[in-house]
């Protein structure tokens, strides 16, 4: 699905239309940037969005809460090659996480990692990663 999307985004959009997209599909924690993602993740962001709307409906707009704006990741961590986005779970009512994560990484296929980190904490969060 993801290498179907991505087709026709970029066949009709550029990089920086596919990126204007994604912002304007989700809300931004305050401190998060977002200026130099890779291609990929803004083309996973809205998969991951599409998911989202599946459970939530489709007026639902989900929050990347990191990108490459924390010096709180690993110092290996994705976030800081413009590879990975975190996004709020803990919103998500608790009998539909399982669900969502399930279909995110359906949806994502074996390109992208998808963890489920934080659970049952007020961090709780899906990290989505470009794998390499």
């Amino acid at each position: 699905m993801l290498l179907f999307f991505c087709a026709i985004c970029c066949a009709e959009w550029g990089p920086a239309e596919v990126h204007n997209l994604l912002i304007k599909r989700v809300q931004l924690k305050t401190g998060v940037y977002t200026g130099k993602l890779d291609a990929a993740m803004d083309s996973a962001g809205l998969v991951v969005v599409s998911e989202y709307h599946k459970v939530m409906g489709d007026s639902y707009r989900p929050t990347i809460t990191s990108a490459n704006d924390y010096g709180k990741h690993a110092r290996r961590s994705k976030h800081y090659e413009n590879k990975a986005l975190d996004f709020r779970i803990s919103d998500v009512p608790r009998n539909k996480r399982s669900q969502l994560v399930a279909s995110i990484r359906q949806a994502l296929g074996k390109r992208f990692n998808v963890f489920w980190e934080e659970k049952n904490t007020a961090n709780e969060h899906l990290h989505i990663e470009l794998k390499e």
